[in-house]
């Protein structure tokens, strides 16, 4: 059986079934992560040079991600209503990524930071008239006895993504530029784009009308999640953990530049996307096994665990300038990478990281399902992006002005004073956000 003939969610999906259903999250991961942690980041640096590199980064994806935080559950409301002849979730996915396409044509070729800015409100605004009706798409399809198995294919799908945004971007950023990199974004958005709505079903009628009013838009799409206290509990944690690991991914890239590649981006990116590749590479080995495990002990330990884990690797990061990896070990990495070894025992730190990231993202998507309203995904996930677009806004957003005060004054811990700044601030998000996942009942039984 293939995805094609699957006629409702109680039907048991097989391995096919999911490799199909997860593609369009291989986009999304490679669309964000090559953007926010190679491409964006160079092109700040280029546009206003390193003294207000935090400032320009927090105010760019402070007003992309305005939009993301605000239309995805709109737009995830509107198609939980929609009745088309294709669909109620397929013509926003198709649409979008025709809308993503046409705005990375003008980040390429944006020529000042103020175009830079339009063009990623823009990518934000048509990126998430896709992704909310998508990640609705996936528990109409996806029986409940199945979230665990479905959520290790998302998080597997989500993390193949990242590393081939970070690691495929990165390479083809350092040996032919930006251009291509870019393009290489399109050419993946396209045709999963074009795999999901020719292959995935989406045949779940609507079991409300559609919006009567603005007012009821609004008042249902941000009251109604609000009245769900798990769910709460669950955002918020989730907002915490995201904001720790988007906060390391966003920075990243300006670390090694300042502590030990200054003007040099080549080496930088490829500093960048090791580290990153590292942690990408784990949380994949991590995210099938941890998935599994949860539907045995349920998915709050494991992000409990998860937030904690990702706090450890965020305090080995501060300290990797000094070396406790040896020399048979870290020497060999960093001929490999023709870096210094301090810089290519930084990017070891990944190993740590992977581990809370593949924790997370194996049960995520399975926790928020457990909990919400089966016939309201499009909306409920959308407000969830909330929580994921939200934790790269305040990350940066907080992030960037301390990197820059603390930069100009005197070091701490031998970094530029910025860096063991920020990264207290991400371990002290990983501690709360697993602390606040604590407060969200199990509701499935274990």
């Amino acid at each position: 059986m293939t995805i094609a003939a699957v006629a409702a969610p109680q039907r048991r999906l097989n391995h096919l079934d999911f490799i199909v259903l997860s593609l369009y999250w291989v986009a999304i991961g490679y669309l964000w992560n090559s953007l926010t942690a190679l491409i964006l980041p160079d092109m700040i640096i280029q546009f206003v040079g390193r003294e207000h590199e935090g400032v320009a980064a927090s105010l760019l994806k402070g007003i992309g991600t305005a939009m993301a935080i605000i239309w995805q559950p709109i737009v995830g409301g509107i198609s939980d209503r929609t009745v088309t002849p294709w669909g109620r979730r397929r013509p926003f996915i198709a649409a979008g990524t025709i809308g993503d396409l046409l705005f990375l044509t003008g980040i390429a070729l944006a020529g000042s930071y103020w175009w830079l800015v339009l063009f990623y409100f823009l990518l934000q605004f048509a990126s998430n008239t896709a992704q909310a009706p998508y990640q609705g798409l996936l528990p109409d399809v996806v029986p409940g006895a199945q979230r665990g198995e479905a959520s290790g294919y998302y998080g597997v799908a989500n993390l193949v993504g990242i590393a081939s945004g970070t690691i495929g971007a990165g390479l083809l950023l350092s040996h032919f530029g930006r251009t291509a990199a870019i393009a290489s974004i399109g050419v993946v958005l396209l045709t999963t784009m074009l795999a999901t709505v020719l292959a995935v079903p989406d045949r779940v009628h609507p079991t409300e009308s559609q919006y009567r009013s603005l007012r009821q838009l609004l008042s249902t799409t941000f009251g109604v999640p609000l009245q769900h206290r798990a769910f709460l509990w669950l955002m918020a944690s989730r907002l915490l953990i995201f904001m720790g690991f988007g906060g390391l991914q966003n920075f990243a890239f300006f670390y090694f530049d300042n502590v030990f590649f200054p003007h040099e981006p080549k080496a930088t990116a490829a500093a960048t996307s090791t580290l990153l590749g590292i942690s990408i590479a784990v949380a994949a080995l991590v995210t099938w096994p941890a998935s599994r495990l949860s539907d045995r002990v349920g998915r709050r330990p494991l992000i409990f665990v998860a937030g904690l884990v990702g706090a450890v690797g965020t305090l080995v990061l501060v300290f990797s300038h000094y070396q406790w990896v040896p020399d048979s070990v870290v020497g060999p990495l960093a001929r490999a990478l023709r870096v210094p070894d301090l810089a290519a025992q930084a990017t070891l730190t990944g190993l740590v990281i992977g581990i809370g990231l593949g924790m997370f993202f194996s049960v995520d998507w399975a926790f928020i399902q457990d909990i919400i309203p089966a016939d309201q995904g499009g909306l409920y996930m959308g407000f969830s992006n909330i929580a994921t677009a939200g934790a790269g806004i305040i990350a940066v957003f907080v992030g960037g002005p301390l990197l820059d005060a603390f930069n100009a004054g005197p070091k701490i811990l031998g970094l530029p004073g910025g860096f063991p700044v920020i990264f207290a601030v991400f371990v002290l998000w990983f501690v709360i956000g697993s602390l606040s996942i604590l407060k969200v009942p199990e509701r499935r039984v274990v």
